[in-house]
């Protein structure tokens, strides 16, 4: 059986990860979010601050079996730069809280939206690749992607960005 954690569950595309993930009879769903759903699911949900640290790992204590991580969360900032610290904080919090508690766990997945082309910036280049060069930093898609990628180097993990 996989176990996925879904970080920002409430949000559009975590939502949607864990509307999906519930319907496969092979999957459990944890839901992170900051508040409770208001809707009937299956999947257990977990009210969280990301950026609390302390009360995520007190909120994943007794969770060991965590396979996946679909990682959907987000912090928007009032500038580009307020937006990396967060965002790059809300992933390795946890990350760093699973990979203590779960030796299950194989595979993150990080949810990246347009703004990893520069979407925000103005027009570019399309069909836009992964493998296209940056734009000009900051941009917290990029942390978060070298943060996984040093991990990934220290590891036994799969971790890919869509």
């Amino acid at each position: 059986m996989k176990k996925a954690l879904v970080a920002g569950a409430l949000g559009v595309t975590g939502r949607a990860a864990v509307s999906y993930l519930t319907s496969l009879s092979d999957w459990k769903v944890i839901g992170l979010s900051r508040r409770s759903p208001e809707f009937q699911t299956s999947a257990k949900y977990i009210a969280v601050d990301l950026l609390d640290r302390p009360a995520l790992e007190e909120r994943l204590r007794g969770i060991s079996d965590i396979t996946h991580i679909f990682f959907a969360a987000l912090y928007w900032g009032t500038k580009f730069l307020d937006e990396v610290a967060p965002n790059l904080a809300m992933l390795a919090n946890t990350v760093e809280v699973v990979e203590r508690s779960s030796p299950t766990l194989g595979k993150v997945l990080l949810v990246e939206g347009a703004k990893f082309y520069g979407a925000h910036l103005g027009p570019y280049k399309t069909p836009a690749k992964e493998t296209d060069l940056r734009h000009m930093p900051p941009n917290f898609y990029y942390d978060q992607e070298d943060y996984l990628v040093e991990l990934l180097g220290r590891q036994d993990m799969v971790v890919d960005g869509v």
